[in-house]
């Protein structure tokens, strides 16, 4: 199969073509033949080598990990998935195994969803890691609840985006920031209060729109970017950052100046492992309508090298995926 794969970590110059074997799928996994691959922050991050603490590099490596295909073959003891289902996945990227750009790639079922017509494969391949990732620190770990006060700092991010219309469909009450340029887009996705960070001073925004402290924050952006972010929880209240792996700050001091102000402190990195029913969940929700996928930007898989220059540099607009095949 064709693959854009790395040899070392490094600069987006050390992404290049390669042909390999096409990987086989083991007992409980699927073959992937992939249309299109989502690129994500954590990709950019990987090839530098910033992921390294996860789980080891094994050259040549085929990094991304958001791919949307068809099943082109299925382990023993599978069910629930035959040749040419349409299906969305992280792959088995996060666990040392091949990624998503590629040809093909392979997936454990727990992580697997199907997708129906009505959605494309560049649609699809745009949601695994941000939308498990808003989702997870919403609901799995942040535990919101109707009514609440929660904001989202990134709200137009492509973490953040997914979490201001999660939070709203749950029933939140809901603040974000965002640049100038993205204020009327926020609004648009059910943000109640939309700050702009360039205009206004976002504590005494949120202050007044939440004089009794937030009940929940999240922080999508990094540490450098919002001070003082204790101080805009109130007690009993939730704080949860999502780790950029590059401004993340003492995590240890954190979690502990939080404690003493009785507000649950939590670092939320998204897990693939098991997450296929809630990966449903989310592409059931983008095929009613109740989620609006951001602008789609689309190269093709050998150009790759560029989308990562883009959006390691943050100069992409929307969400950058990877156009693998026709099918």
């Amino acid at each position: 199969m064709f693959a854009m794969i790395i040899e070392e970590t490094g600069g987006p110059e050390v992404l290049q073509c390669a042909e390999l074997p096409r990987p086989q799928p083991r007992p409980g996994e699927v073959l992937v033949r992939v249309g299109h691959a989502g690129v994500n922050p954590a990709d950019w991050k990987n090839r530098q080598g910033l992921l390294a603490q996860y789980r080891p590099y094994v050259f040549p490596c085929v990094i991304g990990f958001d791919a949307a295909g068809v099943v082109a073959a299925v382990g023993a003891e599978v069910t629930g998935f035959q040749l040419g289902d349409r299906v969305v996945t992280p792959t088995n990227h996060g666990q040392g195994g091949p990624g998503s750009y590629a040809e093909y790639t392979v997936a454990s079922v727990d992580r697997v969803a199907h997708i129906p017509e009505s959605l494309g494969f560049d649609q699809v391949a745009a949601l695994p890691v941000p939308a498990l990732t808003a989702w997870q620190a919403l609901f799995d770990r942040g535990g919101i609840q109707p009514g609440q006060q929660v904001m989202i700092h990134g709200g137009s991010g492509g973490v953040g985006r997914f979490a201001v219309q999660l939070a709203r469909w749950a029933g939140a009450r809901v603040a974000a920031t965002c640049s100038t340029a993205k204020v009327d887009d926020l609004r648009a996705l059910g943000a109640e209060r939309v700050i702009d960070y360039r205009r206004e001073d976002i504590a005494k925004a949120l202050t007044d729109w939440a004089p009794e402290g937030l009940d929940y924050l999240m922080d999508t952006v990094g540490a450098s970017t919002l001070p003082g972010a204790l101080a805009l929880v109130r007690s009993g209240g939730t704080f949860v950052s999502i780790p950029t792996l590059v401004d993340d700050g003492d995590m240890a001091a954190a979690a502990a100046a939080a404690e003493a102000r009785d507000i649950r402190r939590i670092f939320s990195t998204m897990t693939d492992v098991g997450c296929a029913e809630t990966l449903q969940k989310i592409v059931d929700l983008v095929a009613d309508g109740t989620l609006t996928l951001p602008p789609l930007q689309e190269y093709p898989l050998r150009e790759v090298a560029e989308a990562h220059r883009l959006i390691q540099e943050g100069r992409h607009r929307g969400k950058i995926v990877l156009k693998v095949a026709d099918l």
